[in-house]
């Protein structure tokens, strides 16, 4: 008997095929739910995830579960939802999004399963009849979260260990294969390389090994300062050997809760039940970063140092790498898990679907040294791989690279115009000593220091003005022409060297785009900014009223009113940058730079 389809689809362009379930795979399956986790026999770095699917067929999908093993480091890939024929992905579900708040703190949340909740007659964790499962007393285990109208999120506990421990996959793999490192015992830990400095107290500062991407940071910093943390690292592997019984067919369930606690963000895509009080998170897509103090980064295979100093160690800063990062990938690229990488292979970058930091952002400093310790030395070239694994390097001439499989960290955006202003507000609290201090302005508050930034509502045409202007031009002066809303405009400041730099940028208006597989997405007009400084300070008053006045006659094109600023002024795009920590970083970056203005990052 056929499943009715609930969710609609959409088309995914397939760029790795992954060859643990490849041979069986010659039907349409939807990947429905994680069951466990397997010690690997045929690679002992890599565990794999016992995944079930289900057969997606002309009038809905089947009701039988079909099990596949797939490597953990895949796991990113092969999200809930996701279509495969022959081991590529070709399609994905279509599911409900939204941002919940949450506590994380310990009692504030529970661990649940269909399992526990038969066995101690409590209420289900969701209503089966949203997301049918293969047993009605399943046992992987559940996450529980409180919500504040009275309902319940629900994610699946190895969801939120793919996603929330650290962006890359490595760090899954190491948690779930190794025990933690030795206490006193770092400098063997296969996550954090030793300092080259001394520790001090409430700081905290990580040197990542090699393998480690930046964004591990956040999480590998509280594993290695809070307890709390540490105690949700060390569990995994303790989980998985606890259960491991040789020869038995029966995975390790794994409980993979909150690794800092108070209060946070989570987005999801999933299933609403309960009336729409309740949520089943299928795929985490976000999550928000716990507070606390500065955390300094450093890389065992930096490349952020001044000169090699004299009588410098040669050729062993790069030591341990892959010898090539491919930068032209092949068309399709095969991950394996039943195989470990050659030594001195070259290795591919596998991106994972983006994952959306929450909320405030951060401050990560990178440390940077006068001189360099060691030089580079000579890389291998590393081949040509026909296939790529995430584990550990063993033998040679199996023609096996390495897959470096992570999520690039992105800042959830809220628009431009807020975006340039959480932008400023980031860089003053990583540079204090260079950016002096940053304010909005408004002709009522003056200038004003604060997280949130007040508009200046742009003045409507009056009826002299308006007979001589077309209607789109009149329009344009509104946000929402429904409500009549007019648009708002930041002027913001930024001291930097005790100058005096001006940003400002139009409200935009919002609206839904279509997507090429009929889908819509929300979006928002595009304006460029214009950032000036001027001659004297005394002319401020006057320009803002002229810039404000004028930008109503050419609607938001900035780039026509340059001319007429009393000093320096330039516009800019706001076109993100990888490298960038949060949303419109880059576009500050070059806004200062058209001015004069250098921030080195």
């Amino acid at each position: 008997m056929a499943i009715p389809i609930i969710f609609k689809q959409r088309r995914v362009v397939g760029e790795i095929r992954n060859l643990d379930i490849q041979k069986n795979n010659k039907t349409d399956l939807i990947v429905w739910w994680y069951c466990g986790i397997y010690k690997n026999s045929l690679a002992e770095s890599q565990p794999k995830v016992l995944i079930a699917f289900r057969k997606m067929l002309p009038d809905g999908l089947s009701d039988e579960i079909i099990m596949h093993r797939v490597s953990l480091t895949s796991l990113g890939q092969m999200r809930v939802g996701t279509i495969w024929k022959n081991g590529m992905c070709h399609a994905e579900a279509v599911f409900d999004n939204e941002i919940f708040n949450v506590d994380f703190t310990q009692g504030r949340w529970k661990f649940r399963s269909f399992y526990d909740a038969v066995l101690h007659n409590e209420p289900l964790p969701f209503p089966q009849s949203i997301h049918p499962l293969k047993y009605d007393a399943d046992n992987n285990w559940l996450i529980e979260f409180p919500l504040s109208n009275g309902g319940r999120l629900i994610v699946p506990c190895i969801e939120f260990f793919s996603r929330c421990y650290g962006r890359s996959q490595e760090i899954k793999r190491v948690l779930a294969t190794f025990p933690w490192h030795e206490e006193g015992k770092i400098e063997k830990s296969r996550l954090y390389a030793p300092l080259n400095d001394f520790e001090e107290v409430g700081k905290m500062k990580v040197k990542l090994r090699k393998r480690m991407v930046n964004g591990d940071v956040v999480f590998l910093a509280h594993a290695k300062y809070d307890p709390f943390a540490e105690s949700a690292a060390k569990s995994i592997y303790a989980q998985i050997e606890a259960q491991y019984v040789p020869e038995s067919n029966k995975p390790a369930i794994l409980k993979a809760g909150p690794w800092f606690q108070g209060e946070a963000l989570i987005k999801a895509n999933g299933v609403w039940f309960e009336d729409g009080k309740s949520f089943l998170a299928l795929q985490v897509v976000g999550c928000s970063d716990p507070g606390g103090v500065s955390i300094f980064r450093d890389r065992e295979n930096t490349s952020n140092t001044g000169p090699v100093k004299e009588g410098a160690e040669l050729g062993t800063t790069w030591d341990g790498s892959p010898a090539r990062v491919l930068k032209k990938l092949p068309e399709i690229v095969d991950l394996t898990g039943d195989e470990e990488p050659d030594h001195g292979a070259a290795t591919v970058e596998v991106n994972d679907p983006a994952f959306e930091i929450l909320g405030a952002r951060r401050v990560i400093i990178d440390v940077r040294r006068e001189h360099a310790n060691s030089t580079k030395g000579k890389v291998g070239d590393g081949g040509n791989p026909s296939a790529f694994s995430g584990g550990d390097p063993y033998g040679g001439n199996k023609d096996i690279g390495h897959a470096s499989i992570h999520a690039r960290p992105v800042m959830e955006s809220h628009g431009a115009l807020r975006d340039i202003w959480d932008a400023l507000l980031y860089m003053h609290r990583e540079k204090p000593q260079l950016i002096s201090s940053v304010n909005w302005y408004t002709y009522e508050d003056g200038f004003q220091a604060g997280i949130e930034p007040n508009l200046i509502p742009l003045q409507p045409f009056s009826v002299e003005e308006a007979a001589g202007i077309d209607t789109l031009t009149r329009n344009w002066l509104y946000y929402d022409t429904k409500d009549n809303k007019r648009r708002g405009a930041l002027v913001a400041r930024v001291i930097i060297n005790g100058k005096s730099i001006y940003l400002f940028e139009i409200q935009r208006r919002p609206y839904n785009k279509l997507q090429a597989d009929g889908t819509k997405e929300s979006s928002e007009q595009s304006f460029r900014g214009l950032v000036f400084i001027l001659d004297d300070q005394r002319d401020f008053e006057a320009w803002i009223s002229q810039l404000l006045n004028r930008v109503r006659y050419v609607r938001g094109i900035v780039m026509r009113l340059v001319g007429e600023c009393p000093g320096k002024a330039a516009t800019f795009k706001h076109k993100p940058a990888k490298n960038e920590q949060v949303p419109c970083e880059a576009a500050v970056r070059n806004a200062l730079n058209k001015v004069g203005i250098i921030v080195t990052e």
